[in-house]
C-alpha cells in the first residue's frame, strides 16, 4: 500500500516527530512532519514525486502545470512536475508575508489549470492562500495534492484534493491545549514565513 511506503520514507528520513508543536496554523498538537528533512534524500523525493504522479494518472491531462507553495512543498512539487512531465512554478511569500506568484512564473500559470502541491496541512489555511492567488492570475486549481492531509480526511477546500498519507492528528487552539495546561514546552520547528 502506497500510505504505508510514504509513511516509511518518512519515518526513514527522521520527519516524523512526536512532543508539543506549534504548528504553522497556530494550533497545537503532539505530532509534528518536519517534511523538510526528506530534501536531504533526493532519491525520496523523487519517490513521493512518482507516488503522486500515480495518484493523479487518471486526471493528469486535466493539468498544464504544477504549482507548490514555498518552501516544503516546492522540493515535492517539483519531483510531481518531473515525474508528470509538466511545467513547475511556486508561490512564496514576501517580506510582509503575503504570498503570491515567483517573480518570473506568472507567465507559466496565467490562464493555466493547476495541480497544487503542499506537504502536510491541518487547516488548508495556505493551500486556500495559494488558490486565491492563483485564482487571480485567472489560473484554475483543478486539484490540490498533498503529502499529508492531517485532517483524517475532513480537510474543507475550495478544490478537490488528494494525499498520499491521512492520519488524525489532534490539534488545539493554544488555551485548549491539553500539554500547555500540564505545563509543557512548546516547540514550534520549521517555519513557512507565514505571519501568525
Amino acid at each position: 500500500m502506497e500510505e504505508n511506503k510514504v509513511l516509511g520514507i518518512l519515518k526513514e528520513c527522521d520527519a516524523l516527530l512526536e512532543g508539543h508543536f506549534k504548528y504553522t496554523s497556530g494550533r497545537h498538537g503532539k505530532l509534528y512532519f518536519e517534511k523538510i528533512k526528506v530534501a536531504r534524500r533526493p532519491d525520496l523525493v523523487m519517490e513521493l514525486g512518482r507516488i503522486t504522479a500515480l495518484q493523479m494518472e487518471d486526471i493528469k491531462d486535466d493539468f498544464d502545470v504544477v504549482c507548490a507553495p514555498a518552501f516544503g512543498a516546492i522540493v515535492f512539487g517539483f519531483a510531481t512536475a518531473s515525474a508528470m512531465n509538466k511545467p513547475f512554478a511556486f508561490l512564496q511569500r514576501d517580506a510582509n508575508g503575503v504570498m503570491g506568484i515567483r517573480s518570473g512564473f506568472k507567465s507559466v500559470v496565467e490562464n493555466a489549470r493547476v495541480l497544487l502541491i503542499e506537504d502536510v496541512v491541518t487547516t488548508g489555511g495556505s493551500v486556500r492562500e495559494a488558490i486565491e492567488v492563483l485564482n487571480g492570475l485567472n489560473a484554475t486549481v483543478r486539484m490540490v495534492g498533498l503529502l499529508v492531509d492531517r485532517t483524517d480526511g475532513e480537510l474543507k477546500l475550495p478544490a478537490p484534493y488528494r494525499a498520499l498519507l491521512t492520519v488524525k492528528a489532534e490539534s488545539w487552539s493554544p488555551d485548549q491545549c491539553p500539554m500547555c495546561k500540564m505545563g509543557i514546552d512548546v516547540t514550534k520547528p520549521g517555519s513557512s514565513g507565514k505571519k501568525s
